[in-house]
């Protein structure tokens, strides 16, 4: 797995551990499950989260909204996903706002996603209520290049696939 160093930037003083264990969790948790395509990811998302796809420049509105854009692929196509990088700030007791970099590899695909994601407790339990998600970088083939006219047409279908699937709220 991925090593999970979660920081918080503290003011006038060098980085210390987040604290808060239950965000800790729900940021592993929420994760894992994006990783694993289960249902359950969707549970992390507040009922009014706004999401950035890596389609649009416009919000996608709602966990249901989410939910009917991204669902359909979500179980069906396998990703495995790295977590690079991840910075958390605090905002409060009821908001931390994160910053991460994952690698999500699915259908012979890699890409490296920069994300921005608000945390709120608000409800009692940490909830994703604002994900921005934004190419860090360019999609690459990853394993045996396609060496024909028709392998390089379904490389470059994968990679649309996979940019819609990524769907990356996580």
């Amino acid at each position: 797995g991925a090593s999970r160093t979660l920081e918080l930037q503290e003011e006038g003083m060098a980085t210390a551990r987040l604290r808060d264990s239950d965000l800790r969790n729900a940021m592993k948790d929420s994760l894992d499950a994006y990783a694993s395509g289960k249902e359950a990811f969707f549970d992390f998302l507040a009922d009014d989260v706004r999401v950035y796809t890596l389609e649009s420049s416009e919000p996608m509105l709602g966990r249901k909204a989410f939910q009917k854009y991204f669902g359909p692929t979500f179980a069906r196509i396998k990703r495995t996903v790295e977590l690079v990088a991840e910075d958390v700030q605090s905002a409060g007791e009821l908001a931390a706002i994160g910053a991460r970099t994952i690698q999500v590899t699915s259908e012979g695909v890699s890409v490296a996603v920069r994300q921005t994601i608000v945390w709120d407790k608000s409800s009692g339990q940490w909830r994703m209520s604002h994900i921005h998600n934004a190419f860090a970088g360019q999609p690459i083939a990853v394993g045996k290049m396609p060496k024909t006219a028709r392998g390089i047409r379904v490389l470059n279908e994968r990679i649309a696939t996979v940019a819609a699937t990524v769907g990356v709220a996580q």
